[in-house]
């Protein structure tokens, strides 16, 4: 769908740069993202050396692993984008060979030099900064053992007039099908993320606004899914009792035992996906991390309603839903306390703001200019006029 700021081809592509000085451009363009990745990842090299205890393993294999994951997601979110826009602004016209059509539109994103200078040395950075991340959330009780689950379930005690939040929702969540749904919305939260990073990738102008997305999106795992999830170390509802972290008594159990029984009747993809997690923190996994506090998804469903202003109505509306069904869900399926999305919106805020004096400072930088001049781009804030 062609949001505000779209980009696409110049008039005069006759006269722009090669495809690779257009890449060396954009990787300079970027170098903020790549610092920051970078120097997580150097972190990480370091404590693996030098920390006892530290879990890791080979950094090409992780980030094999997210390459081979992530590239055909966007793919897929690339994918969806063009359909939507063939039956909003092609199926109108009725064209001839819409299949055809479809292959064509890929191609224009897939296929454009400039698309691909602006959206791949994001990608790259992006990859090597959640490999960071994993590292990190694996080892978070190598820093700090869990020992805020207690204290969390008591402040949402606290908060919530005496009751668990879980125990509020029940009566209206706690029936099958809609327990499935919930569940179906907080898996989306993966593809929907993609389709951020699809759209402010590849399809967004650079600009201010996309330097805010994704230094916020940067800076709220750094903050949020490193550092205080390291200092608030907690597991989460769904491992409180017997068996993972052994705490008793265990105001979870009922809720626990209701999505068991749920995912009897319907699946309820959180209870598998739980026992896995499990499974790989105790065999020391590098993809066995588990946090709960801040959640992150709560975290970016709220970052993803903030970097839609702009968009669509009926595109906001969506959004807006599924981060409210996202915290429905972070508390009905046992993933969170209530608090944890608190203190995740919270800090979204304040990273939210607080990135725009540096996005305004990053986009007057020189590599900036010179990328954006090699575009074609007018510098009208954030309203460019280049290849909408």
């Amino acid at each position: 769908v062609m949001l505000e700021g779209a980009l696409s081809l110049p008039a005069r592509e006759a006269r722009q740069p090669g495809f690779l000085s257009l890449l060396w451009l954009g990787t300079r363009a970027h170098g903020i993202f790549l610092q920051i990745a970078l120097l997580y990842f150097l972190v990480v090299q370091s404590l693996v050396a030098f920390m006892p205890g530290f879990q890791s393993r080979n950094a090409m294999d992780v980030l094999s692993f997210f390459a081979l994951s992530t590239i055909p997601s966007l793919l897929v979110m690339l994918f969806f984008f063009k359909v939507v826009e063939m039956i909003i602004h092609e199926r109108p016209k009725r064209p001839k060979r819409p299949v055809i059509r479809l292959l064509a539109m890929m191609w224009s994103v897939l296929g454009n030099r400039y698309r691909m200078a602006v959206g791949l040395p994001m990608v790259f950075a992006l990859l090597i900064f959640m490999y960071g991340f994993a590292m990190i959330k694996a080892n978070i009780t190598v820093f700090q053992p869990f020992a805020w689950d207690v204290t969390f379930d008591r402040w949402d005690v606290a908060l919530h007039f005496g009751v668990r939040p879980w125990e509020l929702l029940q009566p209206i969540l706690g029936h099958a099908p809609i327990t499935f749904l919930i569940n179906v919305n907080y898996n989306v939260w993966f593809f929907v993320m993609q389709m951020f990073w699809v759209y402010y990738a590849f399809l967004a102008n650079p600009g201010r606004k996309r330097t805010e997305f994704f230094l916020s999106f940067m800076l709220l795992w750094l903050i949020g899914g490193g550092l205080l999830a390291t200092v608030f170390s907690s597991a989460g509802p769904c491992f409180f009792g017997e068996g993972r972290l052994g705490l008793s008594p265990d105001p979870y159990a009922g809720l626990m035992a209701y999505l068991h029984q749920a995912n009897a009747s319907l699946p309820v993809w959180a209870v598998s996906t739980q026992d896995m997690l499990w499974s790989l923190r105790e065999q020391q996994s590098a993809f066995g991390g588990v946090s709960a506090m801040p959640s992150m998804h709560n975290a970016t469903a709220l970052l993803f309603v903030l970097a839609s202003g702009g968009f669509p109505r009926w595109v906001r509306v969506l959004v807006i839903l599924h981060a409210v069904l996202v915290f429905l869900g972070s508390v009905h399926l046992a993933w969170h306390y209530a608090v944890d999305a608190y203190l995740a919106w919270g800090v979204t805020l304040l990273v939210w703001w607080g990135v725009k004096p540096l996005a305004v400072w990053w986009e007057s930088s020189g590599p900036e200019r010179a990328f954006r001049s090699a575009l074609g781009l007018e510098k009208r804030a954030d309203t460019l006029q280049g290849y909408a």
